[in-house]
This record gives C-alpha cells, structure tokens and sequence, in this order.
C-alpha cells in the first residue's frame, strides 16, 4: 500500500518537476490518429520536424487499439506533425511554439488518414518553382520529403505526378514547362531513393484548370503539382 501510495505521489508531481522550477516551457499534444472514412483507430507513426527547415526531431506511435497518441514538443520553434501509415495518405498539421510562455496541453488533436486508393489524386500544396523554369525553390523540399515518405511507407503504390500551370504565356510553351517541372519532381523523388518505375512524369500545361484564370488569386491556384495513384500492387 505504502508503495502505491508513493507511485500516485509521483505521478501527481511529475508536472509540476518537469515544467516549474526554471524548465524551459513544453506542449502535451493528445488526440488520436483515427481513417478519416469510417473514424477507426489507426496504428501509425507520428513524426514530428522543425519548420522551415524540415528536420525530422521525434517519432512517437499511435496505440493500435485506440489510435491514441502523445507527443511534448519544447518552445521556440515551429513544428510540423503528421501520422505514417501503410495503406494511407496523411495531412501535415502546424504549430508554432515560438511565444510559448507555460506548460500548456493540447487535446483532441486528432491527425485523419485517408485511405489510399487506385485513381486518387491530392495535390501537394507546397511545391514551388523559380517562375518560368523548372528550378526548384528551396521552400519546397519539406513538402516533397513528405511525399517521400508517403511513397516509402506505401511500397506498393505508383503514382504519377501532374504539373500544371496558369493561362499566361504560350500555350505549347506552358505544356513543355509543365513537363519539366513534373520530371523535376519526379528527379527528386529518385535521389531519395523511389524506385523510377513508381513515378510517371505528365505535364498538363493550362489544359486542367481548378479556378478562373481571371485574376492571380486563381492563377496561383491552377499553377499547382498534384499525384495521381495509378496502381496498388
């Protein structure tokens, strides 16, 4: 009895050791990683990485039978987290810690996976190029680390990357860059190691717009990469 009594104490005043007495401030972030679908638990990695350079700092897992999941991310940075899981598709969410002044928790920080299925197409919303080449900008390459690791994860899956742009310019011209710039992507993606018959390079030039090209709001819009899964094998 007198050693529960002790093991109580101690996670009673684990909180106020761990974020008093000088500690530098932290976040308690709880939720559960659930198939956005159906809403059931899903057993996955959560990886968490320092904004905006990109660098992986943590893995956590989420619980197999309850999809829950904790992670405590220090002060003074800005953080990107997301859940990796066979099968799924995932979105990254944000965090910016930088003016955190206490210990503080987050709950029901819930991360959906979205099952990854044949003819699915998702945009990668951070991908950006140099205008009017296919040069890369440097703000791009964490969102494109991330579509690595999605492939990685999903060994089975093929893709094809889609470029396209807005309706300034030559319309021969807009196509010829849209393929340049889907095979940059796809050059990247095989420096880190995917395998070249997994990826298919196709530009689209202005031909697939989202938005009316009428002002630059939808011109940015339409100037976008997206992946395509072709097959599941």
């Amino acid at each position: 009895m007198q050693l529960r009594f002790v093991r109580i104490l101690l996670v009673f005043f684990i909180p106020y050791f761990a974020y008093s007495q000088g500690s530098q401030p932290v976040v308690l972030i709880s939720g559960k990683v659930v198939n956005e679908r159906n809403m059931q638990p899903v057993e996955a990695r959560i990886v968490w990485e320092l904004l905006p350079e990109g660098k992986e700092v943590g893995i956590a897992r989420s619980d197999p039978s309850t999809g829950s999941y904790k992670i405590v991310l220090p002060h003074g940075k800005r953080y990107g987290y997301m859940a990796l899981a066979e099968g799924y598709y995932s979105i990254t969410k944000y965090l910016d810690l930088t003016n955190l002044e206490q210990y503080t928790e987050i709950d029901e920080q819930n991360l959906y996976l979205a099952p990854v299925m044949e003819s699915q197409v998702a945009r990668l919303n951070n991908v950006f190029f140099k205008e009017g080449t296919n040069e890369l900008l440097p703000e791009s390459i964490c969102e494109l680390d991330r579509f690595v690791a999605f492939l990685k994860v999903n060994k089975k899956v093929t893709v094809e990357i889609a470029a396209h742009t807005d309706n300034i310019g030559d319309d021969k011209k807009n196509m010829e860059l849209s393929q340049k710039r889907a095979e940059k992507v796809v050059e990247y993606c095989i420096s880190k190691g995917i395998k070249k018959e997994r990826l298919i390079a196709k530009g689209y030039g202005e031909t697939q717009p989202i938005a009316f090209n009428g002002d630059e709001e939808g011109r940015a819009m339409n100037r976008r990469i997206e992946f395509k899964v072709i097959s599941i094998k």
